[in-house]
């Protein structure tokens, strides 16, 4: 659901404050391509149409580093390609994984200025 979120950085502060201290959070999303090619395609089209046809989408944004910059700690991932063969599309490269909040209050990251 990060993909369609206009403020990521908000949305992961929400979910942080409202999940019990050593909750979960599983998630699945949308990633950057590997390839330069795709990864420009992906920015182009987050860029123009693709929102627009998509209820939001962006399929290049780095999930796995807003959700540690939120203060989760990520526990385990993987990144996986769907379809895992054929023709790959903007939205095939993904991550899947469980991230926890701490369970004792560490400061959270700050990634301004």
């Amino acid at each position: 659901m990060l993909c369609t979120v206009r403020d990521v950085r908000r949305s992961l502060a929400e979910i942080r404050r409202v999940l019990r201290p050593g909750g979960e959070l599983r998630f699945f999303e949308h990633v950057r391509a590997d390839s330069r090619g795709m990864a420009a395609t992906q920015r182009v089209l987050d860029r123009t149409v693709w929102p627009l046809l998509t209820g939001g989408c962006h399929t290049s944004r780095d999930a796995l580093a807003a959700i540690e910059a939120a203060g989760f700690v990520v526990e385990t991932h993987r990144d996986i390609r769907i379809p895992g063969s054929g023709v790959r599309l903007p939205t095939s490269a993904c991550v899947v994984g469980v991230a926890r909040r701490p369970a004792a209050e560490e400061p959270v990251r700050s990634t301004d200025g």
